[in-house]
C-alpha cells in the first residue's frame, strides 16, 4: 500500500511529540513493507528526500510568517494569518503536486497547524480516501489549545468560530478518523465536527512511542538506598502546563526527603517565576532530560495539565520505564492513568488535592509503587507495531472503496 502522511513539521524538525508520533508510525508502516511517504510545510521548500525508508517533501508555508515565530508578532498579525491561512491556494496546490508525485492509496493528516484544510481537497479531487489523526484542538481553535487567559475555555468563542469556518466545512470530506484519545474526540464531535461519519469511523488510536534504550528491569535494579524518593516532571513549561499547581502542592508539603526535577523549557522569562516560585524547596530545574536518563532517575512523574491535553507523551514513556504517574483529571489523562484509579489523580489548578496525592504516596514509601506490570495494557497498545497495525486495519477498510466510488465532483 502506498501511503502518504501530513503534518505541519516532520523530523528532524521537532517541536512537540504530534512530529514524533508521524515519525514513528511512517517508519514502521515502511519497516512492515509499505511504500511511505510524509510531507510537511518548512521555513523553504527543499527537493524530497528519503529519510529512514520514508519519502519525505518539504514544502514552503506560504504563510506571512513562521509557526515558531507566532510569539513575535501583535495579535492583529497572528489573527490576521489565521484567517488568511483558510484560503491558502498556494499550499494546496504545492501539496496538490505532491499527490501526483507519490500517488498514494490513501493520505493521513496529521497536526495541520498553519496548513490550510484545502490539502483534504486536493486530496478528494484525486479521489484519495483521508484518515485525520486528531491530536490537537486546532480545528476549533485559534490557538489549538482551547486555554485562555490563564483557563481553559468553557465556550467556543465567536473569534475562534470564525477562524475555524472553512475548517468545518472542509471536515465532511474525511473519511475516517483517528483521535488519540476518547475524550478530544468527543470534543470534536460536539463541536460539530465528523458527525457526518459512522462511529466505526472514529476511532481511538494511541500515540507510539519509545524510550531509545529505556529498559524498566534494569531501572528497577538500581539501588535507591538512602535517596530521597524523586519525583519528576517533564515538558513544556508553562501556566497551561500546571507547573505552577506542582510548585504549590509541594509548597504546602514542605521539605523532606523528597526531591523533584523540573525538565523541560519556557518559551519565555517564566521559567524565572517559577524558580522564585520553589524558593527553599528541593525542586531542581534541570533543563533539556533525555527521557531514558530522566525516568531511570525519578520515581515518580507528575502531569499537572491544567488545560485538556489530549493524550501526554510523557505518560506513555514514562510507563514504558516502569514509572507511575500522578495526573491532573483533565483531557486524556483519565484515559491513560485510569478514570476511576483517584489515588493518582486530582482535580486540575488544585495544589491541595495534588498534595494530599503526593504526600499519600510519600507516606507509602518508593516499595509500594506500582510498576510497569500495572500499566502494561497501556504499553501495549502503544507500541510502534500495535499503532501501525491498527493504522492499516482502517487504511484497508477505505481503500477498496476507492476503485468502487465515482470520482468526486470536486474534480
Amino acid at each position: 500500500m502506498r501511503i502518504l502522511h501530513l503534518s505541519s513539521l516532520y523530523p528532524p524538525h521537532i517541536v512537540g511529540g504530534a512530529e514524533r508520533s508521524v515519525e514513528h508510525l511512517a517508519e514502521e508502516l515502511a519497516a512492515m513493507g509499505h511504500e511511505v511517504g510524509a510531507a510537511c510545510i518548512a521555513r523553504e521548500a527543499s527537493p524530497k528526500e528519503v529519510r529512514h525508508g520514508v519519502t519525505v517533501y518539504r514544502m514552503a508555508s506560504h504563510n506571512d510568517f513562521w509557526l515558531e515565530d507566532w510569539s513575535s508578532h501583535n495579535r492583529f498579525e497572528r489573527a490576521w494569518q489565521k484567517m488568511k491561512q483558510q484560503w491558502n491556494t498556494a499550499i494546496q496546490a504545492d501539496f496538490a503536486k505532491v499527490l501526483d508525485d507519490f500517488k498514494p492509496d490513501v493520505l493521513n493528516t496529521h497536526s495541520l497547524l498553519d496548513i490550510s484544510t484545502l490539502v483534504w481537497r486536493a486530496a478528494k479531487k484525486r479521489n484519495i480516501p483521508i484518515v485525520h489523526t486528531i491530536c490537537e484542538y486546532d480545528l476549533i481553535c485559534a490557538n489549538a489549545a482551547m486555554f485562555r487567559r490563564g483557563k481553559p475555555c468553557e465556550s467556543w468563542h465567536m473569534g475562534c468560530r470564525v477562524i475555524s469556518f472553512t475548517k468545518q466545512l472542509n471536515n465532511k470530506m474525511i473519511d475516517a478518523v483517528a483521535s488519540v484519545g476518547t475524550e478530544i474526540l468527543k470534543t470534536h464531535v460536539d463541536h460539530g465536527y465528523f458527525t457526518h461519519l459512522s462511529p466505526d469511523r472514529r476511532r481511538v488510536i494511541f500515540y507510539s512511542c519509545t524510550v531509545p534504550g529505556g529498559d524498566p528491569e534494569e531501572r528497577r535494579k538500581i539501588d535507591r538506598t538512602g535517596r530521597p524518593l524523586t519525583f519528576g516532571y517533564l515538558g513544556r513549561i508553562n501556566t497551561e502546563k500546571g507547573v505552577g499547581t506542582m510548585i504549590d502542592a509541594f509548597k504546602r508539603i514542605g521539605p523532606g526527603n523528597w526531591r523533584c526535577l523540573v525538565a523541560g523549557r519556557a518559551l519565555d522569562d517564566s521559567i524565572e517565576r517559577f524558580k522564585t516560585q520553589s524558593e527553599g524547596l528541593p525542586i531542581e530545574f534541570v533543563g533539556f532530560a533525555d527521557p531514558k536518563t530522566f525516568f531511570t532517575d525519578i520515581d515518580v512523574l507528575i502531569v499537572p495539565s491544567f488545560w485538556a491535553e489530549p493524550s501526554p507523551r510523557t505518560i506513555y514513556e514514562a510507563y514504558m520505564m516502569g514509572v507511575p504517574c500522578i495526573g491532573a483529571r483533565s483531557g486524556g489523562i483519565p484515559e491513560l492513568i485510569g478514570d476511576d484509579n483517584n489515588d493518582w489523580l486530582f482535580e486540575p489548578g488544585n495544589d491541595a488535592d495534588l498534595a494530599v496525592k503526593i504526600e499519600a504516596v510519600l507516606k507509602a514509601g518508593r516499595e509500594a509503587l506500582p510498576n510497569e506490570s500495572s500499566f502494561g495494557n497501556i504499553v501495549e497498545e502503544s507500541t510502534a507495531r500495535r499503532v501501525a497495525e491498527k493504522y492499516l486495519e482502517l487504511y484497508e477498510e477505505l481503500v477498496p472503496q476507492r476503485a468502487k466510488s465515482p470520482a468526486s465532483a470536486l474534480a
